[in-house]
């Protein structure tokens, strides 16, 4: 685990930004993350970088009791904050861990959202081999941002140090990536409500499709 890092998030724990219920503008890049990612009661969701929570309770809502999220986050104050946010919900698990570093379920979840982390993970290698290997075939694997790439990098540049070097890259990169680590990609875009690329996992071998698709 990154300490700088996760040091550094320890500091942004009570920022408006990580803490704040989502805003009304925010809403219709929600409602596109959720058509995206197909949450259903009863489904199983990682999610890697939780921060205080703020996605996670709607992906909580949106499984139910007969569901399960895991979440993660590197920062300890976050994982407590989010812990604090999720209350008694027996069915959402909060973890101090990166995921490169977490021990996952083999083929155990419907979808993995990394929402506004991508960009922080020290190892994106290992982090997609993993988050692809707790997949089941069929299973969803999103990047999403709310914003487009090129304004997260521009924030990122003029941050403090420990994230001043984090980059999103471009979606056809990120397209690469996820094609190379087994994915299959059907949305892959970058425009006013964000940045999502979406991956599926196949039962069988990946197989490319039209750049086109989404």
């Amino acid at each position: 685990m990154n300490r700088v890092k996760a040091e550094y998030f320890d500091t942004m724990a009570t920022a408006p930004w990580a803490v704040d219920p989502f805003p009304a503008e925010d809403q219709p890049k929600l409602a596109r993350l959720f058509m995206a990612a197909a949450v259903h009661p009863g489904a199983q969701v990682l999610e890697p970088g939780c921060g205080t929570g703020r996605l996670t309770m709607l992906l909580a809502d949106a499984v139910g009791p007969t569901g399960r999220v895991v979440a993660l986050d590197i920062s300890a104050r976050m994982v407590q904050a989010c812990r604090n946010r999720v209350g008694e919900r027996q069915y959402v698990q909060v973890l101090q861990s990166a995921i490169e570093e977490y021990t996952v379920e083999p083929e155990a979840f419907d979808v993995a959202v990394c929402h506004q982390v991508f960009p922080h993970l020290d190892d994106t290698s290992s982090a997609l081999a993993n988050l692809v290997r707790s997949l089941k075939p069929g299973g969803r694997l999103l990047v999403v941002h709310f914003a487009n790439a090129d304004v997260i990098n521009e924030i990122h540049r003029t941050a403090a140090a420990p994230i001043q070097q984090d980059r999103l890259p471009p979606p056809v990169e990120m397209r690469g990536l996820f094609t190379e680590a087994g994915l299959v990609v059907d949305w892959c875009t970058d425009d006013p409500l964000g940045y999502l690329v979406r991956g599926i996992r196949l039962a069988g071998p990946a197989q490319s499709i039209s750049p086109d698709a989404r």
